[in-house]
């Protein structure tokens, strides 16, 4: 008897584990690979549709794109020339390199206090730049509308050249009229050398 007792029990344990895992299998249905799926919820009684979760994305940030800005917000100038106005300027500059050779610049080393000071000029005006090398390298010098190609020079103020360049100690002047307004650089005419800092503004006005 006791034997038979068990089978019953037995019995009627799974069939309740059964029953109450279908009912909370429908009851506490979770979506799988966004299928939906059917819950019982006790209201009613009614088999209402759960709707997967919906995957939420955030965009990706567009990358910002840096706005340069014209030096002294100035238009860079196109090189026209124009007639003399009677007025006459002067400036000196000196080619000038830091110990260690890495750093180049008009009046002091790019960096330091006094490099690459501002030229500002008036349109018509005749210009004399006083230059000289005290440097232990070989330079030349003109007013370009392209820093970055020395061959851009404008109103034959160029002194010297990367062929014929200004000796170490040597000095020299060079006049010119100043043409159109505009941003122009004056620069060491020597490939690379204004890239190593000997590179400076020339504003017309």
């Amino acid at each position: 008897m006791k034997f038979r007792w068990w089978y019953v029990s037995m019995g009627v344990t799974v069939i309740l584990v059964l029953v109450s895992m279908m009912y909370l299998g429908n009851f506490m249905c979770v979506p799988v690979e966004n299928n939906s799926c059917n819950s019982l919820l006790p209201e009613e009684g009614k088999m209402v549709t759960v709707a997967p979760p919906t995957a939420t994305t955030t965009p990706a940030s567009s990358p910002v794109t840096p706005v340069s800005t014209p030096k002294n917000n100035i238009p860079g100038g196109t090189g026209g020339t124009v007639a003399r106005n009677g007025n006459k300027v002067d400036f000196t500059l000196s080619f000038q390199i830091s110990s260690d050779f890495s750093k180049y610049g008009f009046d002091a080393p790019i960096g330091s206090q006094g490099a690459n000071p501002d030229i500002t000029v008036h349109s018509g005006d005749t210009v004399t730049i006083h230059l000289s090398n005290p440097s232990k390298s070989f330079h030349a010098f003109g007013i370009v509308t392209d820093p970055e190609n020395p061959s851009s020079v404008v109103w034959n103020s160029a002194f010297k050249s990367a062929d014929s360049p200004m000796k170490p100690g040597e000095t020299g002047d060079v006049t010119f009229v100043a043409g159109t307004p505009g941003l122009y650089h004056y620069i060491c005419t020597v490939p690379g050398h204004a890239a190593l800092g000997m590179d400076g503004n020339f504003i017309v006005k």
